[in-house]
C-alpha cells in the first residue's frame, strides 16, 4: 500500500481536524498525520509517496507560526525535487478577504519551488471545517 504523511500546523486545532478528516477519507493510502513540530528528520516525507503540507493563515498572509521553522529549514530541493505533494490551508474569507489562505499559496510555491510535484489544486477551507466538510472529502476522495 502507498504511503501518504500529512504534515500540519495548527493553532486552534482547526488544521487539524481537517488533516484528520483528510487522513480518514483517503483511500489505497497508508496514512499519518504529524504535527508540523514533531517532525524531527525528514524521514517521514523521505519514505512516502504522497506529502500533504496544512496550515491556516495567521495576520496578514502568513504562515502559523509553527510551521515557520519548518519552511525555512527543512521544505528544500534535497527533500521535495521530484515528491508528490498536495496543499491545504484554512482562511477566514470574510474578515481577511485580501490574505485569504495565503499561507497555502506560500506553502504551495515552496514545493514547486522546490521541484516538488503539486497533484492538485490546493484546497482552501474557509471559516469552519465542520461547515467545508463536503468539500474537504471531495479533495482528499481525488488524492
Amino acid at each position: 500500500m502507498k504511503k501518504a504523511t500529512i504534515i500540519f500546523g495548527s493553532t486552534t486545532g482547526n488544521t487539524e481536524a481537517v488533516a484528520n478528516k483528510i487522513a480518514e477519507t483517503m483511500q489505497g493510502y497508508d496514512v499519518q498525520v504529524v504535527y508540523v513540530t514533531d517532525v524531527k528528520d525528514d524521514s517521514v516525507v523521505a519514505e512516502s509517496d504522497l506529502v500533504l503540507y496544512g496550515c491556516s493563515t495567521m495576520g496578514l498572509g502568513e504562515l502559523q507560526e509553527d510551521f515557520i521553522p519548518y519552511y525555512q529549514d527543512r521544505m528544500t530541493p534535497a527533500l521535495l525535487k521530484g515528491k508528490n505533494v498536495a496543499v491545504f490551508g484554512l482562511g477566514d474569507k470574510e474578515n481577511y478577504e485580501d490574505y485569504f489562505c495565503w499561507a497555502a499559496d506560500i506553502l504551495s510555491k515552496k514545493v514547486t519551488e522546490c521541484g516538488g510535484n503539486l497533484v492538485c489544486p490546493v484546497l482552501k477551507v474557509d471559516g469552519e471545517p465542520e461547515d467545508n466538510t463536503d468539500a474537504v472529502v471531495a479533495w482528499a476522495s481525488g488524492l
